[in-house]
């Protein structure tokens, strides 16, 4: 009997796969007889569609940033909510990434910057330049707070963004050893207490009116 065509593996199915191999394993960790597996797609195939280890690593990366990225910093930049929602929001977002049981552990762009698994010197450029996008995107929602009244005319940007960026890194770093969610989500809640808001105190009141479960 004859044997039926093997069925066709789609790119974007295949990247998919490779991007969590990548970022279960790091990529010292990940051989190309492990993306062939995970992809489904032979070596071959794989350097026909994406190119080399390096340039996987790099698509893989990329990948991530905007399939989990794209949606949170979207809906960030809509700043339809007061800032500070806003951030819990997105923090949040980065919290339930971390903890989904479906996904592997942390966020696989902070997992390649604590790993130093690299690989081309190149990659290293790609994580610094989504990095920086991810600190620009945090850094103009907080402009648009202060040009709404919502933070002091006089706070200090640069260092609310860096804070939150810290936040961001910190929490996915969290995520790894085990937190609970309570915890991580309390966590979360603590770092927002710390950024200058205009009005605090009614703000803060208001807030907990319409979320009891941050009396605790």
């Amino acid at each position: 009997m004859a044997r039926g065509r093997p069925r066709k593996i789609e790119a974007k199915d295949a990247l998919q796969s490779v991007m969590v191999a990548f970022w279960q394993n790091g990529y010292s960790g990940t051989s190309m007889n492990d993306l062939s597996e995970a992809s489904g797609m032979a070596k071959p195939g794989l350097y026909a569609a994406f190119g080399d280890k390096e340039a996987l690593f790099e698509k893989a990366l990329l990948h991530y940033f905007e399939t989990y990225g794209g949606p949170v910093f979207s809906r960030l930049q809509e700043a339809r909510k007061h800032f500070v929602e806003d951030f819990r929001d997105f923090l949040g977002a980065v919290a339930d990434l971390t903890l989904d049981k479906n996904t592997p552990s942390g966020c696989f762009l902070v997992n390649a910057i604590v790993d130093c698994t690299y690989g081309a010197e190149r990659h290293q450029e790609v994580v610094a330049g989504l990095r920086e996008s991810r600190y620009a995107a945090i850094k103009e929602r907080l402009i648009k707070a202060v040009a709404a009244g919502e933070m002091p005319e006089d706070a200090d940007v640069e260092s609310a963004a860096t804070f939150l960026d810290g936040q961001f890194s910190a929490i996915a770093m969290l995520g790894r050893s085990g937190i609970s969610e309570l915890d991580l989500k309390t966590f979360i809640e603590t770092g927002l207490r710390a950024l200058p808001v205009s009005d605090r105190d009614r703000y803060f009141e208001a807030a907990v009116a319409r979320a009891p479960t941050l009396r605790q």
